[in-house]
């Protein structure tokens, strides 16, 4: 048997003999005859190919449904996404100006109460103009006077 080991092709007429038993001669009009008889249908030929099955045609359409759906999906989430994106920019810059207010408004307030001083005041109105205290002060009483009296004091005061 080192035939079937090589590359050689297998020779079917170097075989070895079969037992299994010969079939049995059967006349060729007899197969002829137990042979079923071949019948003809009508049909539509080339333009039975070209139909598409509605079922085919439904799951096209869900399939474009659901992609449409997806694409709306994320476009919708696009849209979310840089409203929220813009918010929160337009919240930090407004903390931020905030942030920037108060730093200011601190820095003011400190000028102020330097600027606003009663002793840095009566020191450059001595150093620099040469003003004095007044050694007398001068007391206005309007209690006692009607509203009459206040308005010929003011026009007496224009003359």
């Amino acid at each position: 048997m080192a035939y079937r080991q090589s590359n050689a092709a297998l020779a079917y007429d170097v075989q070895p003999f079969s037992a299994a038993p010969a079939q049995p001669y059967v006349d060729p009009r007899e197969r002829a005859a137990t042979r079923p008889n071949l019948e003809v249908v009508a049909g539509e030929g080339r333009k039975a190919d070209q139909a598409v099955s509605p079922a085919f045609v439904h799951v096209l359409k869900v399939f474009c449904v659901l992609i449409a759906l997806f694409v709306t999906v994320g476009v919708a989430r696009v849209a979310i996404l840089t409203a929220t994106a813009s918010t929160l920019n337009a919240n930090a810059e407004l903390s931020e100006s905030l942030d920037e207010g108060r730093d200011e408004s601190a820095n003011l307030e400190v000028m102020r109460s330097v600027f606003s001083s009663p002793t840095r005041i009566r020191d450059i109105a001595s150093s620099s103009f040469g003003m004095v205290d007044s050694e007398r002060d001068v007391t206005i009483d309007l209690s006692d006077a009607s509203p009459a009296d206040t308005a010929d004091a003011t026009a007496a005061d224009a003359q």
